[in-house]
Parts: C-alpha cells; structure tokens; sequence
C-alpha cells in the first residue's frame, strides 16, 4: 500500500481576508469569508483553545492532524461577534473548531473550483 504524503498548506496571512467553506462541503451555498486577525504558535495559545483542538482531534480524527504548528484566528464575515480558529488538518490544509468549522481556502483554488 502506498503512502500519501501530503504538502502542509501556505501559511494565511495576517491581515487579509480568506473564502472558507462551512462544514468542509465546497459550495457557494457553505462559503464565508474570514478576515485573519492572528497567528498564534501552538505554544502559546490559551487553555480553552487548546482543549476545544484536543477534543475537536478525538471526535474527528480523520480530519484534524494529531499535530498543529500554529492556530489561525479570524473574523467571520457572517458575524461580527463571531471568530474561529483554524488548525491543520491530516492532509496538510486548515480547517476551524468550533461552530463555524470549516474549510480555510488559503490559495484560492477551492473557491475557483466552483466557479467554472
């Protein structure tokens, strides 16, 4: 059986804003937009986070990897009290815990395959 070795995806950037899908389904029905408001290493995040990522790795460990070198907080736009945190996923992208989980589009190319 071969072994699927998968790229980490870019870092986002602080500062801009990003398409992110709603429960990872990639439709323009589920797109958000998120403007990124931190970077935080996983050393310093706070316990509450850190807990809600442990629990969020448990639950769903086919999506979240074991591992995260950072956690990606930012503003979504359907909200402006709302925020979300990204954290790497097994295949090397972002995806968010909590209510608004969902997909992070760093580079575009989710939301360019929905507009054929």
């Amino acid at each position: 059986m071969d072994v699927i070795e998968y790229k980490p995806a870019r870092m986002p950037e602080l500062d801009r804003y990003y398409s992110f899908f709603h429960d990872g389904k990639i439709r323009e029905s589920r797109r958000y937009v998120v403007f990124i408001t931190e970077i935080i290493p996983f050393s310093d995040i706070n316990s509450e986070i850190l807990e809600l990522w442990e629990e969020s790795v448990n639950e769903f460990n086919w999506l979240y990897a074991r591992e995260t070198d950072f956690f990606i907080k930012g503003n979504i736009s359907a909200s402006t009290l709302e925020e979300d945190y990204f954290v790497r996923t097994i295949d090397g992208g972002w995806f968010g815990i909590g209510f608004w989980a969902g997909r992070l589009d760093v580079d575009g190319t989710l939301l360019k395959s929905i507009q054929k």
